[in-house]
């Protein structure tokens, strides 16, 4: 009997805990909401906290949100829209007469809020962030390195480039030494080096710095620790060096440093390349003029780059002249030409561009120039090199050509110059004529820059917003621009720590001063008498504090003032006599408060605040009549000031062309005055419900003239989303209808966000948003549909044309519903042909990301997070195969965070094709616990490409690879060509990482082959308890056995 009453007892006890749990949705859903409201706005304070670190991480150090802080400040704003919505339901159930709608309601907000609860405190726990930023990825970098623009590689050169790898190959080699007179190809040449170096994997990173005449400790670790992703900060350059020793000691990679133009010897433990490493983790490279420089830095080889050939350099001017040479009346000038330049590549490539499709005539005077030419002295530059680029700076037809060639020349050796920079310098200094607005400016100096790229007088810089010049051509045209009435001067990153020594006769007559990137502090105390300088760059002079109060005070002629990056806290009062001041930077001035000053600038037309904590504004604009450009972008928090400072004056400026801002506080109605407005940039609109759905008045106001602009009309998102000042972005929410003028603009916009729209399909003919608009976007954000089922309508996709067919970046959060990405009709032609970012992040509903018959033909990166996807790749039925990869050009695909998927592609037994992501080098899979494997034996062995695997926290995963085949059949497939792999999973794999596997007990099951992962660099295996194949030993083994290889080939060609 006590055993039957303990029995009842358990199972009421049982029966009973959900049923009291459900009661309590229903009895106690006040207070559950109460609870959610009090956890929620701990919630929203931390999100405020982390918020903050985020914009003060951009602002000051710029750098970006980590993906994982993106994700968790999209979850928080979705979380705050639903217990919004709890709220606002809440409120309705106290108007309601309906007994059981009412205690219906009450139940479903007790049971929604209980389950928020818990999702709320997970957002908490998971949002105590050590860091939220990390570097943006640096320009200077590998991928950098690989572009080397129109490099021709001859016989002479290809021994050179055979000699280094193999001095990198040798670990008693820890230093090489490539010397060689300015223009002859050195930095080409170690650019080609660092290109085969890494397609070779002798080296998991290479990093190149150019050093120059005046040396950067600082500089170079910044280079260095941004390639090995660690961040420096404003420390002595001693503690930056110990912390990249630190970083390079424990670096899985092997790195090659690039240091090129060296003038002088460099310890190169004042930048903490730690002697114990080089030979082995590190080695180093340097490029210089001077031999004895080699010499100095003990490297173990020295190689000198002679001149060309005349065979050589007939070819490569010929190249770069035209098959015009070798015409009759040409030929045997042309070939004078060539061997005046004596070998030295840069003067062959900057005179045979200039002379390409000119006249016998010009040859003619061009050769009599060249011998009759005196010996000119500059440090490192042959006669030759220089009168060939001062004969193509003489030929440019058209001086506004000749003038942004010697602009160029005030920024430090080796600079990404700026294009906008180039063209305010031109528009502000009055050198652009018959040009009425910016933007037409702006395109007339990028016709000039490809003027000046076609004769090689400049480069092509990181991306299409900048230019570079050689070293050797900005020191001719610092030489130009000193003598002649040119009156440049130009001691821009030479390391000076006070004013230049000058006479005031050297100075009388200058025009442009250029002390750029140096270390001044003090400014002289006395006014200086400079009657005709129209440009002064002051800028990145960290150091310098304050300004003298009369600094400025002869300078009345001053057109173009550049104060950016210098540690400022006020202007002087002397900015009252700068009358024809032009163009102000103050950009990244982090310590400037006051402004005042600025009133009386009645002539400014270009005005940069950005991220300037200014506190103290002036009583008005004195420049409201002629400001034609206006940024006050990354503006500190601190500052908002600023914000509602110019909110109040925009409408005076009647001028204003292009205008950046982080909050604008006013009204859109205020800004049909600005008729000449065609560039917006607005990272936030106050006044939300203003917007969107009021109507402007006027015709033809400025939403018909815009060229440019991005606008964010989403409340709480934060301020990361802001797009390039390239784009034409709107970020829209869907809780008021949208006027016309932003229909209009609809219409002009390439990259869209669309947040908390509550319609079931994405484009259909019944939406607010015309199915046109999509047919023309290049990115595409869907965020917070709780609605959403499809993106596309069944009537239009019928149709022929695609509606997103120009789509290229896309991405879907929060959409719980959505249960496709592509319709179904899609199986014989591509929806999305031209993507090649994807983001699916919440899409609870998603089981897999394409159907047989699918594809995204140009799709590089697939990322997938906290999906219900089962499957990428998924088969419903036995009887339908695959024939082709549906991800053909797929690069990088990370998974993460999804609990159901249980295999990467389903079902295997119906599969024909073996090649499936044939193209993929990255694989990313983090917390998916019911996935058991990932591919078959014969898929991994077709992943030729692949090459960084990393597998953590994945519960029930058995095997990385599993064979459907018996064991003999597997150990004779014939499916890999290149025998040299021994058919091993992914034989080209160089960085493996397996990490929290509990269930792991082989990577390859049940008949692992031999490992031959013939390029393998690093590799992590770590709390992987049921590992039974020694996968380690294997892998140590494979290096003791490739390195024995490598002595008895050196062994062999010493007996040769």
């Amino acid at each position: 009997m006590e055993s039957l009453i303990t029995i009842t007892t358990d199972i009421v006890k049982h029966a009973w805990s959900p049923i009291s749990r459900h009661l309590g949705y229903l009895i106690c859903y006040t207070s559950k909401i109460e609870k959610l409201e009090s956890i929620f706005n701990k919630l929203d304070d931390l999100q405020k906290d982390v918020q903050e670190r985020v914009n003060a991480a951009r602002r000051e150090r710029l750098e970006e949100a980590t993906r994982e802080v993106r994700t968790w400040l999209c979850n928080v704003n979705n979380m705050k829209g639903e217990v919004q919505k709890i709220k606002l339901e809440a409120s309705s159930t106290l108007t309601s007469n309906n007994c059981f709608q009412h205690i219906k309601l009450r139940y479903k907000l007790g049971r929604e809020a209980a389950h928020h609860i818990k999702n709320t405190d997970d957002l908490i726990i998971e949002g105590k962030f050590d860091s939220v930023s990390h570097k943006r990825p640096p320009p200077s970098t590998t991928d950098s390195l690989l572009y080397n623009e129109d490099f021709v590689i001859f016989d002479s050169r290809k021994s050179r480039v055979k000699k280094i790898l193999e001095a990198l190959k040798d670990d008693a080699v820890h230093s090489i030494g490539l010397w060689g007179m300015g223009g002859v190809g050195k930095t080409m040449l170690v650019k080609d080096v660092a290109k085969q170096a890494k397609e070779q994997s002798l080296f998991g990173e290479v990093m190149m710095v150019t050093v120059s005449q005046n040396i950067d400790l600082k500089r170079i670790q910044t280079v260095m620790a941004e390639s090995l992703g660690l961040h420096l900060s404003d420390e002595s350059v001693e503690v930056r060096a110990v912390k990249l020793a630190d970083k390079l000691e424990t670096t899985d990679n092997k790195v090659l440093v690039i240091l090129d133009d060296l003038w002088e010897t460099l310890d190169l433990s004042m930048v903490r390349i730690p002697r114990s490493l080089m030979g082995t983790t590190c080695k180093v490279v340097i490029t210089t003029r001077n031999k004895n420089v080699c010499g100095g830095m003990k490297c173990r080889e020295i190689i000198e780059l002679k001149t060309l050939s005349d065979e050589e350099s007939w070819i490569l001017f010929k190249n770069r002249a035209g098959d015009a040479v070798e015409s009759p009346t040409i030929r045997k000038l042309a070939q004078k030409v060539a061997k005046e330049c004596a070998g030295l590549p840069l003067a062959l490539v900057v005179l045979g561009t200039t002379l390409k499709d000119k006249s016998s005539l010009t040859w003619d005077t061009v050769l009599n120039q060249l011998k009759g030419s005196k010996e000119v002295y500059l440090q490192g530059v042959s006669k030759q090199v220089y009168q060939s680029i001062k004969l193509s700076f003489d030929f440019l037809e058209i001086e506004a050509a000749k003038s942004c060639f010697l602009h160029c020349c005030v920024y430090p050796e080796d600079w990404e110059i700026p294009k906008e920079e180039l063209m305010h310098m031109m528009a502000g200094g009055g050198l652009l004529a018959d040009v009425e607005t910016l933007n037409e400016a702006q395109s007339r100096v990028d016709l000039l820059l490809d003027q000046l790229k076609a004769c090689g007088l400049l480069l092509q810089g990181r991306d299409e917003r900048y230019v570079r010049m050689h070293d050797v051509v900005r020191d001719v045209a610092i030489h130009i621009g000193d003598v002649a009435d040119h009156a440049f001067y130009t001691r821009a990153g030479q390391g000076l720590t006070g004013w230049p020594r000058t006479t005031e006769s050297d100075m009388r007559n200058c025009r442009r001063l250029s002390l750029m990137h140096n270390d001044i502090e003090d400014l002289p105390p006395d006014p200086m008498q400079y009657p005709k300088l129209e440009m002064m760059i002051l800028s990145f002079n960290r150091r310098l504090i304050s300004i003298p109060e009369m600094f400025f005070l002869h300078m009345g002629s001053l057109m173009i003032l550049d104060l950016s990056c210098t540690d400022i806290k006020s202007l002087p009062k002397s900015f009252s006599y700068l009358t024809n001041l032009r163009i102000l930077n103050l950009s990244g001035c982090r310590s400037l408060k006051d402004i005042s000053h600025i009133n009386g600038l009645k002539m400014l037309e270009i005005l940069i605040l950005v991220g300037c904590p200014v506190s103290i504004v002036p009583e008005a604009v004195g420049c409201a009549q002629s400001l034609r450009f206006l940024n006050l972008s990354l503006v500190a928090p601190v500052s908002s000031c600023l914000d509602i400072f110019f909110s109040k004056e925009l409408p005076r400026f009647h001028r204003l062309e292009q205008l950046f801002m982080v909050k604008f506080a006013g009204s859109f109605q205020e800004l049909i005055s600005l008729r000449h407005l065609t560039h917006l940039f607005i990272t936030k609109v106050v006044d939300l419900d203003d917007s969107l759905s009021h109507e402007l008045v006027l015709p033809d106001s400025w939403p018909d003239r815009l060229l440019k602009f991005s606008l964010c009309f989403v409340e709480g998102l934060p301020m990361n989303f802001f797009f390039g000042q390239k784009s034409r972005a709107l970020r829209l929410m869907g809780t008021k209808p949208l006027a016309v003028w932003v229909k209009k603009l609809l219409e002009k916009t390439r990259q869209l966000a669309l947040v908390e729209f509550q319609k079931t399909e994405l484009i259909s003919i019944n939406s607010d948003i015309p199915p046109l608009v999509f047919s023309s976007l290049e990115s595409l954000d869907i965020m917070s549909w709780p609605k959403l089922t499809k993106l596309l309508d069944d009537e239009l996709s019928l149709q022929e044309e695609i509606p997103l067919s120009q789509l290229q970046h896309m991405i879907i959060s929060n959409c719980p519903g959505l249960t496709n990405l592509i319709p179904s009709r899609f199986y014989q032609r591509s929806m999305l042909p031209g993507l090649r970012d994807l983001q699916l992040s919440l899409l609870q509903s998603l089981h897999n990301v394409l159907q047989p018959f699918q594809c995204l033909p140009n799709l590089t990166t697939l990322y997938i997070d906290k999906c219900g996807v089962r499957y990428v790749v998924s088969s419903e039925m036995e009887t339908v195969a695959i024939l082709a990869d549906p991800f053909p050009a797929l690069d990088n695909l990370e998974i993460n965070n999804c609990k159901e998927m249980i295999e990467m592609i389903s079902p295997p037994a119906s599969l024909q094709v073996r090649c499936f992501f044939q193209r993929l080098r990255q694989l990313q899979i983090y917390s998916c616990p019911r996935l058991k494997h990932l591919f078959t034996y014969e898929q991994a062995i077709g992943m030729q490409h692949l090459k960084k695997l990393d597998i953590r926290y994945c519960a029930a995963l058995e095997a990385v690879v599993i064979s459907t085949e018996n064991k003999e059949e597997a150990s004779s497939s014939t499916h890999v060509a290149d025998h040299e792999s021994y058919n091993s999973p992914f034989p080209n794999l160089t960085d493996l990482k397996l990490n929290n596997l509990p269930q792991l007990t082989a990577f390859h099951h049940p008949t692992p082959p031999p490992v031959e992962w013939l390029h393998l660099q690093s590799y992590s295996i770590r709390k992987c308890p049921k590992l039974q194949e020694p996968l380690e030993e294997r892998v140590q083994s494979l290096w003791a056995r490739m390195n024995e290889g490598e002595d008895s080939e050196e062994e062999d060609s010493d007996d040769l």
